[in-house]
């Protein structure tokens, strides 16, 4: 491994943040053909975060946890608009918290009205 400067350490601490919101226990791997992004599973086997998307390892750590985040941000979208996604207990919640959203604004509006 080349040595990193300390805005390079910075950059990829920002990076790492990122990726570990979609991909929690990611890590960096140094292979033969450069730098990988790793997860491990439930089941003690590792999935590498890059290839699930096609993307060849990096030749150095920066360009690595950027394209592993390209990928969270995919991934992200993705679920986000799978039309199989949304099921019906989902959206069940998702209207008991607009719902209650509404009642707890309406109810702080009744307050200022009273204390007026």
């Amino acid at each position: 491994m080349k040595p990193i400067t300390k805005e390079q350490f910075k950059v990829i601490e920002k990076l790492k943040r990122n990726v570990h919101k979609q991909f929690p226990k990611a890590y960096l791997q140094a292979t033969s053909s450069g730098y990988t992004i790793v997860q491990d599973q439930d089941d003690l086997s590792t999935k590498d975060i890059l290839a699930e998307y096609c993307i060849l390892p990096a030749k150095d750590q920066i360009t690595a946890w950027e394209l592993a985040q390209l990928s969270s941000k995919v991934k992200q979208n993705v679920n986000r608009t799978h039309p199989l996604k949304v099921e019906a207990s989902d959206l069940q919640e998702k209207l008991d918290r607009i719902e209650m959203r509404r009642l707890k604004s309406h109810d702080v509006k009744k307050s200022k009205n009273y204390l007026r």
